[in-house]
């Protein structure tokens, strides 16, 4: 099969991140291709790609140009990743009579337009937590069979060479990371407010937090961390290709969202043996378990962060049971090879019925 990937986003995130790996995944027995608008994304796949405009939904000149990628590579199924990327896939694929495999990595309503977009234009949705086709189903999307969870697969060989040779502190301390676009969806803010009360029931603990990522709310975070008194033992260090050997050399993970689907960052930070702390919203209760591998707190409770925070600080034992369980929760279920090898089979059988429906329209 040759499959064209589609996503129009200005910036690199997690959605982009799983555009990389499923073509990585899929290129040693597939022809694999990627429709961008923005050098943010095209800058990191390093497979064959085309920039085109994306200036809107219905933009006819992109469709013309997708059209055209369509018949010259003689793609098998398109798989857009954002809503508006769905419907511009959605008129190509009827134009060219071949499938759209829509991916939805997030929690998200069905509104008339993502409706429109996910239940209309594209002939199957995948998506990474069981929670996302719970939502789907609930909000009324009329094809539930055409749903299919497919688990985010983990870059394995890196995260075994950071755990080899993590990026260790000179003196060594008690280290918080997190890594997340700083947006408001990520919560931060939350986090920062966590630090700092940590910082006041333990009485200046020798203990830093480590801020990996970048984003428009990045000034508003370092102002804050300032104000609350913690911005001599917080880090922002910015994005970073390689963030794996600092995941690894940190003690806890903690991840504030406010609206996920299954983060990229916690699966890698539990196989980095991070003890982790995340809200539970999106599939995020479908590998962590409260007490168990993680602590699992509402959005926007800096409060529960601070005092989970002290309590794996204060208790080591208890924190290396967490981080050996977190290991363990995530080593085997969730592999790059593995979530390559589900998506062709999701696409193999679009095709398959897409055929089936043209063969059953032929007198």
């Amino acid at each position: 099969m040759n499959l064209l990937f589609l996503n129009s986003a200005q910036v690199w995130g997690g959605n982009e991140k799983w555009v990389s790996m499923a073509m990585t995944a899929l290129a040693p027995t597939h022809g694999v291709h990627l429709a961008y608008r923005h050098e943010a994304v095209g800058g990191h796949i390093g497979l064959s790609k085309t920039r085109l405009p994306f200036a809107t939904a219905l933009d006819l000149y992109t469709v013309w140009r997708l059209s055209r990628l369509v018949q010259r590579l003689g793609i098998s199924v398109l798989i857009p990743t954002k809503p508006v990327d769905v419907i511009a896939a959605g008129v190509t694929g009827r134009l060219c009579r071949i499938p759209t495999l829509a991916r939805l990595g997030i929690v998200r309503r069905l509104g008339p337009y993502r409706r429109f977009a996910y239940d209309t234009m594209a002939d199957g949705v995948v998506v990474n937590a069981g929670v996302i086709k719970q939502v789907l189903q609930t909000n009324g999307y009329s094809r539930p069979e055409r749903i299919h969870v497919i688990h985010n697969g983990l870059d394995t060989d890196a995260l075994d060479d950071a755990l080899r040779r993590p990026a260790l502190s000179v003196p060594p301390r008690w280290t918080v990371c997190c890594t997340a676009s700083m947006i408001d969806r990520k919560g931060l803010d939350t986090l920062l407010r966590g630090f700092a009360h940590f910082h006041s029931l333990a009485g200046s603990p020798d203990a830093r937090l480590v801020l990996i990522g970048d984003g428009h709310r990045r000034p508003f975070l370092e102002s804050l961390a300032r104000d609350l008194g913690i911005a001599p033992s917080t880090d922002f260090v910015g994005h970073m290709a390689n963030p794996y050997p600092h995941m690894a050399a940190a003690d806890v993970f903690v991840l504030c969202s406010r609206n996920e689907g299954l983060p990229n960052a916690l699966l890698e930070a539990m196989y980095l043996s991070n003890a982790v702390i995340a809200t539970d919203v999106g599939g995020i209760a479908e590998v962590v378990v409260h007490g168990q591998n993680g602590f699992l707190i509402r959005p926007d409770d800096w409060h529960a962060v601070g005092r989970h925070l002290l309590t794996l600080y204060r208790e080591p034992r208890l924190a290396r049971e967490m981080q050996v369980r977190a290991h363990e929760t995530v080593r085997h279920g969730f592999c790059t090879m593995r979530m390559g090898q589900q998506l062709a089979e999701v696409c193999a059988a679009l095709v398959e019925r897409r055929k089936a429906s043209v063969r059953s329209m032929t007198p």
